[in-house]
């Protein structure tokens, strides 16, 4: 939950650092700064490490990474807020130690070979994908849902 929370304090963060290289600084930006600061003072050590790891890692990213990051974020923005939701719950109900092994499986992989599978399930049907993720170890079975109506998707998904 906590890395969660960081990872969605960072995104909300992206667009103003990548204005930031586009505009000149605002007059106010030192208000903005000390909000910033604020906020990071008042976190916890472990929130802190992982918005560390997570600026890293975005550091670490060629801007065709760092574009296709916006991308998702993009439509991650424009996705109905029951659809946000619904993926924040199935998110939530991996166990954290599997999501470890996932990420440090992925992590593992060359840049080359992680742009190979982007590409290779890009097309595949949503029940061939998760048919191939769980082959391949990279997610859980999916989580039942209730017999109700599923989360309505945008038209841009």
């Amino acid at each position: 939950m906590k890395t969660l929370l960081s990872l969605l304090f960072l995104l909300c963060a992206l667009p103003l650092w990548s204005q930031s290289s586009q505009k000149p600084e605002p007059v106010n930006r030192g208000n903005q700064e000390t909000r910033t600061l604020h906020k990071l003072l008042k976190m916890p050590e472990q929130e802190l490490s992982a918005l560390r790891q997570t600026i890293e890692r975005i550091e670490a990213m060629d801007s065709e990474e760092k574009e296709r990051m916006r991308v998702r974020i993009g439509k991650l923005e424009q996705m109905q807020p029951e659809r946000v939701n619904a993926l924040r719950e199935r998110y939530k109900a991996i166990d954290p130690e599997t999501r470890a092994a996932m990420r440090k499986r992925w992590m593992e992989m060359a840049p080359e070979l992680q742009r190979d599978w982007r590409d290779r399930i890009r097309d595949m049907a949503p029940e061939q994908r998760a048919e191939v993720f769980d082959e391949q170890g990279f997610l859980p079975a999916p989580v039942k849902r209730p017999n109700g109506p599923k989360p309505p998707k945008t038209k841009s998904e």
